[in-house]
């Protein structure tokens, strides 16, 4: 018997992806480490034949692939081509959803998303420590604790996390004692969303609990109710209770003000600007500049066109900046084609067939806390997003696909 014999390669994806997701909050290093240990093993095992029954008539894969080959024909007509090749790079990391959905029995999806937040409890604790100053930790502030990542993607995080607990508390599939753990964890969680910087994930968060309790109580008056309730306790007592949350939101109504005054010169200002800067880029790049080649995109538009109502801060920051808008990243480089097919890739999403009832609910959540944030980060060019993605989409793919009718 040889090695590849003696290795039960189920096991072993199955334990290898538990560890993926228990760290996935907690290191770069690590995510590194198993994304190349799970494609080295599914390479390994081979078995390509049962795995390209599993796949070739997958909406979600082939929404994935269409909008990767595209990426890839992209290439043709970059100029930076050492950025293109680097973006291309960041999305190889997909070939891990293919691996978690040949790899890993819908069965067992519960028990990965348990190691996720498992990861999740550790990186909180670490947070906490840090805000009370209990310890000090890469150089982390205690104004704004995130331990292992920037405070825009830590934020993403919190508020998928949030959801879910929130999600399994009034769900009926939970006993009282363990609805008591997971809203003690629900209420700590959350408080580390609004101790935290990141306003994208607070306001994914708004969206998420309309979505959620739509989901439980249908669209009506009692829906609309309780997200009203959930959002005004929430956001009412994080106001009054965390100085950065307090400062943050202050911020945004200065900043929204000045928009309306066109001064751009602000965090959410920016962020505008780059919606005109786009345009005049679509205008005459309708099918992109491509991948790759935003900042010269951004420069070049800047140069041709004058934006009197932007001072140089502004065009000092968006001729070096992507436009932290995951939509206007993809128009920019691949135009509106690119564009429909990363919307197409949110359908399959949304409609994937899966038995499993809180599996559905949380593809559901996932999808609305994501692809909203996406709104206010590029989100999918930052390693830690992108581990979320491929994790939680694999996840998904895996809870919606029969392998045992297939492989027989």
């Amino acid at each position: 018997m040889n090695i590849k014999q003696k290795i039960n390669f189920e096991k072993t994806f199955l334990y290898t992806t538990i560890l993926f997701a228990l760290t996935i909050p907690l290191s770069r290093a690590l995510i590194s480490f198993f994304i190349l240990l799970l494609v080295t093993l599914w390479v390994y095992e081979g078995e390509f034949q049962r795995k390209y029954n599993l796949l070739k008539n997958n909406k979600l894969i082939i929404a994935l692939s269409l909008f990767s080959i595209y990426s890839l024909f992209s290439v043709f007509f970059s100029a930076d081509i050492p950025e293109a090749l680097n973006r291309i790079r960041l999305l190889s990391y997909w070939i891990v959803i293919l691996v978690i959905i040949t790899s890993i029995k819908k069965e067992n999806v519960e028990t990965v998303i348990t190691a996720f937040l498992t990861g999740m409890f550790i990186s909180e604790v670490l947070a906490y420590g840090i805000f009370f100053e209990l310890w000090s930790f890469n150089g982390v502030t205690p104004e704004n604790p995130s331990p292992f990542m920037m405070h825009i993607n830590y934020s993403i995080f919190l508020a998928f996390t949030s959801l879910l607990l929130l999600n399994r508390i009034i769900s009926d599939r939970y006993t009282l004692q363990e609805k008591l753990f997971l809203t003690l964890f629900f209420l700590t969680v959350t408080g580390n969303l609004f101790l935290a910087a990141g306003r994208t994930g607070q306001v994914a968060l708004i969206v998420g609990i309309i979505i959620m309790t739509a989901i439980h109580y249908k669209i009506s008056i009692k829906s609309f109710l309780i997200s009203i309730l959930l959002i005004g306790s929430i956001f009412t007592v994080a106001y009054n209770v965390s100085d950065t949350f307090q400062k943050r939101s202050n911020a945004a109504l200065s900043d929204m003000k000045s928009v309306s005054e066109l001064d751009f010169d602000s965090s959410w200002g920016i962020r505008s600007a780059f919606y005109i800067t786009s345009f005049e880029i679509l205008k005459e790049h309708p099918f992109g500049v491509g991948i790759g080649d935003v900042l010269l995109a951004n420069k070049e538009v800047l140069k041709n066109n004058e934006f009197p109502y932007f001072n140089q801060n502004v065009k000092d920051f968006i001729s070096k900046s992507e436009p932290h808008n995951q939509y206007l990243f993809i128009l920019i480089q691949m135009g509106f084609i690119g564009l429909g097919l990363f919307l197409f890739i949110i359908y399959t999403l949304l409609k994937l067939p899966i038995d499993n009832r809180e599996i559905k609910e949380i593809s559901i959540i996932f999808v609305t806390i994501f692809f909203t944030s996406a709104l206010f980060e590029s989100i999918l060019i930052s390693q830690f997003p992108i581990a979320l993605f491929i994790l939680f989409i694999g996840l998904f793919g895996a809870s919606s696909v029969n392998k045992n009718k297939i492989e027989k």
